[in-house]
């Protein structure tokens, strides 16, 4: 859902370290933890880590806390309330790291749901997985983060490849070709770009252009003024965006106002308020993939919709809902296991079948993945984002 850093390869390194480290100071940690919430009692402690300071127009620990309180208001788990840590990891690799090392170091912990950013999720997960602590990744996106072999991790939201393959098929039904694409110059847009671009030409969709761009670098609007002027003559029919709000929308505008008025395409980060509110009547029409929108007429969607606004006053957004249904599958998980034993719980969750949430089916593959399903998406209509559908009928 949200971009990567270019100094992943050198925080995971220092992960490692980190995690060296912390196994010279606890024998057997995982180990350790599932013998003591054996023998707890009391509150079950979850935490969270997440942006909150910088992320504060997000809607993700309103959702989190609701579905926390409707929990313990129906009994708790296992007979014993949620009680809830709460972490700000500042969006920071470093600062992500000292989180996954307070947290593995309180023996109390039994889930993680985080971090917002995948570059963030990476590094902490290994020091989640070695602390035997279950982690659930909301809104990390990158296609790594279950390729690691960790046992008790699980993704919520679908990967970048996912969504750009499955946006691509969008773009070959709506008859799109010749089509240009334009993504952010790090892990999250190079590899939607790349997931859109193959599908797309493997569905006979040709790919007119292909462009990036770095948000920091000096001279980026005479470099987006060049751009635009060499796909005056492509001919295009369309463009897709992997990218972030601010830099998608000043895009769009600018292309407007060149008389591009081709239909725009983008991924699920640039589903916000803010993209719609900076982008203005330029971005009117723009499709975007979408794991939640409020719009959506499933029964479970509505009743969740409207008790959310009678609480906070407002419409849940994609972050309220992930949070809201990896709290909710977690109780579930620790019900069915009998236990708040984290290899118990993560056992029965990686056994789900059949559940539904507020997101949608949810199931696991081996590697703790979501089993594939439809994305949905919203297209700006009228200065609101508004729902599509994702083709799952019946859902």
């Amino acid at each position: 859902m949200f971009s990567t850093n270019p100094r992943l390869d050198r925080a995971v390194l220092a992960g490692v370290c980190t995690l060296s480290i912390l196994m010279c100071t606890c024998r057997q940690p995982a180990l350790f933890r599932g013998q003591a919430q054996a023998e707890a009692g009391g509150p079950v402690t979850i935490a969270t880590a997440w942006p909150w300071e910088s992320r504060a127009t997000l809607l993700y620990g309103q959702g989190l806390q609701m579905a926390v309180d409707e929990t313990n208001a129906a009994g708790g788990v296992l007979g014993r309330p949620l009680r809830v840590l709460r972490e700000d990891d500042r969006e920071s690799v470093d600062e992500g790291r000292l989180v996954a090392r307070r947290l593995a170091q309180d023996d109390d912990v039994v889930a993680v749901i985080g971090h917002m950013q995948s570059y963030v999720s990476l590094p902490a997960a290994a020091i989640y997985d070695l602390f035997g602590i279950v982690h659930l990744a909301p809104t990390s996106t990158d296609p790594r983060l279950t390729q690691q072999g960790y046992r008790r991790l699980f993704r919520m939201t679908f990967t970048d490849r996912e969504t750009g393959a499955q946006m691509a098929d969008f773009a070959a039904e709506r008859g799109y070709d010749r089509i240009a694409i334009y993504y952010i110059r790090n892990a999250y847009g190079r590899g939607l770009a790349n997931a859109f671009e193959e599908q797309a030409l493997e569905r006979g969709v040709g790919i007119a252009d292909r462009q990036s761009y770095d948000p920091n670098a000096v001279g980026g609007d005479r470099a987006l003024t060049d751009i635009l002027a060499s796909w005056r003559d492509l001919n295009l029919r369309a463009i897709f965006i992997a990218g972030e709000p601010r830099a998608a929308s000043a895009m769009i505008r600018a292309a407007r106002e060149r008389a591009i008025d081709v239909p725009v395409l983008g991924g699920d980060a640039l589903g916000t308020a803010d993209f719609v509110s900076m982008g203005g009547r330029a971005v009117e029409g723009t499709v975007l993939a979408a794991a939640f929108h409020p719009g959506d007429e499933r029964e479970t969607v509505r009743q969740f919709s409207v008790r959310f606004r009678e609480r906070y006053g407002r419409l849940p957004d994609a972050s309220a809902a992930l949070a809201y249904d990896a709290v909710r599958l977690l109780a579930h998980g620790m019900t069915r296991a009998e236990s708040v034993d984290p290899d118990r719980v993560a056992d029965a969750l990686r056994a789900t079948a059949g559940w539904r949430g507020v997101t949608g089916p949810v199931a696991f593959t081996n590697d703790g993945d979501l089993v594939e399903r439809a994305i949905g998406k919203v297209v700006v209509r009228n200065g609101q984002l508004v729902w599509l559908g994702d083709g799952a009928e019946g859902e």
